[in-house]
């Protein structure tokens, strides 16, 4: 009974004089309960969707009305063919498109089916199921609303009118709405960043627990030099990953890249060094192994899977949180993979985020030279 309470002692006083593993560890918590309480959000507030309008009449018209008029339809502006709403959905400035055919008003008002097409953009599967059901509904229910109208135009009784209205949904890129088919090009990027920055987490705080940090010190090799060479391995061994993600995902999943796989392959290399760049700059300031790891555990996989669009829209998110988002090179990896391996587009549609992922990454590879210093 005397041994025990000297034991919590001593550990109290190494938490004590471990700053960074308090704030780690009561730190981690709070993060947790902050990001999930905040970030997960199933509720589809906003959903962009795109009208292609080949019949131009003013039923047409009404329909469109009606259905602008619900509020989590956001209206992003007509499109003249299938294919460009195809377009935009790969643009991401749509997640949903509505064609009327020519002859909608004519077969409405001469009681025969008039067919409404809903197409989903069902590369983000979680987002596609919510957006069926809503655009489904909120179709039919405007639909409803014009049949009313068109049966007091016509003078005739509504259930007349009641058969005359037919809503066809499609889903884009994921047919079958099915979750790993969505999740797996995510899961690319959360393997990565979180593989990543664990291997380089302990490079250089290991050399220093070791004592073998003097002979770096002492040796002629410059910081810089230092550093690469360090991260060289690392960067063929996180380059394996890459190949195996998506290697299994076709054989096991299924999940076929339909975009170039040396672009994707290029663009994951550029995210990797952000990751190794960040567990690296964690593994100069921490003082312990156990310190780096958790801390680079805290900043690369908990966000990723609750800020990067991982599992949840970033759009559903507090403007706080969307701005925070934007700064993590994960959040625009994510958007990259899916749109290279399920909507095949290249780098055209893509550029603003590579852009942004190659910014950040050179911004991480700084800030860990920087902070790398050969001194004891």
């Amino acid at each position: 009974m005397k041994r025990m309470p000297a034991v919590a002692w001593k550990e109290t006083l190494h938490l004590l004089r471990d700053p960074r593993s308090l704030v780690a560890a009561l730190g981690l918590p709070v993060v947790l309960l902050l990001l999930y309480g905040y970030a997960v959000d199933f509720d589809l507030k906003q959903l962009r969707f795109v009208v292609v309008d080949q019949d131009r009449t003013a039923s047409s018209r009404q329909l469109v009305e009606l259905v602008r008029a619900v509020p989590q339809l956001v209206y992003s502006g007509h499109a003249e063919t299938a294919d460009e709403v195809e377009r935009l959905f790969a643009e991401r400035r749509a997640s949903m498109g509505m064609i009327l055919v020519p002859g909608f008003e004519r077969a409405l008002k001469e009681r025969r089916p008039a067919p409404v097409q809903v197409l989903i953009d069902g590369a983000d599967g979680s987002t596609a199921q919510i957006a069926q059901g809503y655009a489904s509904g909120a179709v039919l229910a405007a639909g409803q609303r014009l049949i009313e109208r068109e049966a007091r135009a016509m003078g005739v009784p509504l259930r007349q009118l009641q058969s005359g209205f037919e809503v066809r949904p499609r889903v884009l890129y994921n047919p079958n709405l099915e979750s790993r088919v969505f999740l797996v090009p995510g899961l690319v990027g959360l393997i990565l960043v979180m593989l990543s920055a664990s291997l380089t987490s302990g490079v250089v705080v290991r050399e220093r627990e070791r004592g073998s940090f003097e002979l770096l010190a002492a040796s002629p090799v410059s910081s810089a030099e230092l550093i690469v060479g360090k991260l060289l391995p690392y960067l063929v061994l996180a380059t394996s990953d890459v190949v195996l993600a998506v290697g299994m995902g076709w054989l096991v999943f299924g999940v076929v890249p339909q975009g170039n796989l040396l672009l994707l392959f290029a663009l994951s290399l550029v995210f990797v060094l952000s990751a190794l760049a960040l567990g690296l700059f964690f593994s100069c300031v921490a003082r312990t192994q156990q310190t780096a790891i958790q801390l680079s555990i805290m900043a690369t996989v908990v966000p990723t899977m609750t800020l990067s669009g991982f599992a949840f829209p970033v759009r559903n998110m507090p403007l706080v949180l969307q701005v925070l988002a934007q700064l993590l090179p994960a959040t625009h990896f994510m958007v990259i993979s899916r749109a290279i391996i399920l909507k095949g587009v290249g780098l055209a549609e893509i550029w603003p985020n590579v852009l942004a992922m190659t910014v950040l990454s050179l911004l991480l590879m700084r800030a860990a030279v920087r902070k790398f210093r050969k001194t004891l």
